[in-house]
């Protein structure tokens, strides 16, 4: 069956308006074990069972002999739209991070970087996702694609391998260094400070993200102590952090969930709050004990 919807890209659609322009586009839903699955079979690189983020969550009409009836495009959930970064580091006795870096997107995070890319050369599609990785660094960085990711699956997730290094991400402390946890956190640095709201906030798309780092110490290098386990669910915005350690690793875990898409403004306080408690938890440090020869420098 097929769908006349109207794309929230632009603006949102409202039924009682008869804006009858804005159903400016068109969705299929098929039944599928009893259930309605809504697909876009025009929509560049999207899979089956996905529309594009534009597309969901919104009104749709079908014209029929009785004259037709609405209905609502699906929100799709937040595991289905991720970031993963993953990411397999050495600490240099001078603080320096180097090592491996994937970063893999998903869903309609994926979706978006293939249409986005979708008529640009090599070299654009190189730089963009370079830049991309670094933006989510805190620290200035040297990043470089190493492999060449599938841009033109409807299917498979879009993969991006790099080379990276971070100059004195671990900084030294007297006897002490200090390694902060929030490697892959400066999308969350400066959102939602002020204190005052008179918008809604509007989110694209539910999503997630999840860092898994593994960290290999110098040798004759300890830890000291870690942050505790982080845990803060808000319902529809989690957040979470854990580090553990093994012998001559460390292992960060984080992960973030927004299953969110027009937060009204009197929930602004608490979204405010969540996105405080994320920056606190990302600011956490773990201490390192620098074998003998490393201190004595």
């Amino acid at each position: 069956m097929r769908f006349m919807v109207s794309e929230r890209r632009n603006y949102f659609f409202d039924p009682g308006m008869l804006d009858s322009y804005k159903l400016d586009t068109n969705v299929v839903v098929v039944k599928l074990d009893e259930k309605d699955v809504f697909c876009d079979p025009g929509g560049a690189f999207t899979p089956f069972g996905l529309l594009q983020w534009d597309e969901t969550g919104v009104p749709g009409l079908s014209l029929d002999k009785e004259g037709g009836n609405w209905i609502r495009t699906m929100i799709p959930p937040s595991s289905s739209s991720r970031v993963i970064r993953k990411a397999e580091l050495s600490i240099s006795d001078t603080g320096d991070l180097e090592g491996k870096l994937s970063i893999t997107y998903t869903g309609l995070e994926a979706l978006r970087w293939r249409r986005l890319e979708n008529h640009e050369d090599e070299t654009d599609k190189k730089k963009v996702l370079e830049d991309e990785a670094k933006s989510y660094i805190p620290a200035a960085s040297d990043i470089e694609l190493t492999n060449k990711p599938d841009w033109t699956s409807s299917e498979a997730p879009l993969t991006a391998e790099f080379k990276l290094k971070v100059p004195g991400w671990v900084a030294g402390a007297g006897r002490r260094a200090i390694m902060p946890v929030g490697l892959f956190s400066a999308g969350e640095k400066q959102v939602f400070e002020r204190e005052q709201r008179v918008h809604p906030i509007y989110f694209e798309f539910p999503s997630q993200q999840e860092d898994n780092i593994t960290l290999t110490l110098p040798a004759g290098w300890s830890v000291g102590s870690m942050p505790k386990p982080q845990n803060y669910d808000a319902k529809a915005a989690v957040y979470s952090l854990q580090v553990d350690t093994e012998k001559e690793n460390v292992h960060l875990v984080r992960r973030l969930n927004f299953d969110l898409l027009l937060v009204d403004v009197k929930f602004y306080p608490a979204l405010r709050n969540f996105f405080q408690a994320v920056r606190t938890g990302d600011e956490e440090q773990v201490v390192l004990q620098p074998g003998k020869a490393s201190a004595s420098n």
